[in-house]
């Protein structure tokens, strides 16, 4: 288990080490110079020359490209990521500030797509082929098939606009968390009801469950001992991956309904080309999703004893 976990983490850090020079990149991959760029959020309209060249000279940016990048990594490994161009706040405390928002806000979603996705999926697999069944994968379609954006604005419309129980943005109260995170939690519902299903169908039909059956094991015992722990791997995964986006920030939702976390930050930095801080978001989001697919690997070996992480793997 701990080679498979040393291996893993070998992995993740490839993994954020491309992510880095995608970051970095991010500067230079905009219109502009990046002196010029930096300058004018700091100067305002009127720059001069000199002052342009000021911040190239401050910020590194008269060195070769490779040893600014050498630099940045250097500055990242002591978990400094710079400073906001726009606010002059430190990167790293202004994403830890809007992480609980987004955190709040995925658990909320996940936790409402499992309470419909696991009921609607397990029914739709027993009662194969009947209308129930057709009417949850009609359903999980509509879910599939509607854009986030889309779902958030038609219920804003109706439960806010309309109805007025609900608000339509902000954040504060138990009522500003139920439109963004059914939004989330709806969609995600629909793809895990139909993964539900599809797993539980084919472990249903599997040597072993026949032979429980044959043993003369009453159906609930059959589904809840046997089949469904083994049907829920495909599902925790789905799940966990689902988490570690939700946790970088739901981009869009969070924008749609002003949702203070880091999806709306990034939305927020790229519009004023704030370069450290999309850098650092995308740096954070990466490596948020990096360790919750780790979390979702290790986790396989609890659902099913048979899974061993071993040099043999």
């Amino acid at each position: 288990m701990w080679e498979y976990i040393a291996k893993r983490l070998a992995m993740v850090s490839i993994v954020i080490a491309g992510v880095t020079l995608v970051a970095f990149s991010a500067m230079y991959l905009a219109p502009g110079d990046p002196a010029e760029v930096i300058a004018l959020e700091r100067y305002g309209e009127d720059l001069s020359t000199d002052q342009i060249e000021t911040v190239r000279e401050a910020e590194g940016l008269d060195s070769p490209v490779h040893v600014q990048y050498l630099i940045w990594l250097g500055h990242l490994l002591r978990l400094d990521l710079g400073k906001s161009l726009v606010t002059s706040e430190d990167v790293l405390d202004e994403i830890l500030h809007k992480l609980p928002a987004t955190a709040e806000l995925a658990i909320a979603s996940l936790l409402i797509s499992l309470l419909i996705a696991l009921p609607a999926g397990i029914l739709s697999a027993l009662r194969k082929n009947t209308f129930l069944d057709r009417s949850c994968m009609f359903v999980s379609l509509l879910g599939v098939s509607i854009p986030n954006f889309w779902l958030g604005l038609l219920l804003i419309w109706l439960f806010a606009l309309t109805l007025h129980m609900l608000p339509s943005f902000g954040y504060g109260s138990l009522k500003h968390f139920v439109l963004p995170a059914l939004t989330l939690g709806t969609s995600m519902a629909a793809v895990t009801a139909r993964l539900t299903r599809a797993s539980l169908l084919e472990v249903m039909g599997q040597e072993y469950i026949v032979a429980a059956r044959a043993r003369g094991l009453d159906e609930r015992t059959v589904l809840f001992r046997h089949a469904l722990k083994n049907a829920l791997l495909p599902v925790v995964t789905f799940a966990g991956m689902q988490l570690g986006y939700l946790l970088g920030g739901a981009v869009v939702v969070e924008t749609i309904f002003s949702w203070p976390g880091i999806g709306k930050l990034l939305v927020d930095s790229i519009f004023v080309r704030d370069f450290s801080m999309i850098q650092g978001c995308v740096l954070f989001i990466a490596v948020l999703f990096s360790l919750s697919s780790l979390a979702v690997d290790l986790l396989y070996a609890v659902l099913d004893p048979r899974i061993r992480y071993d040099r043999h793997d």
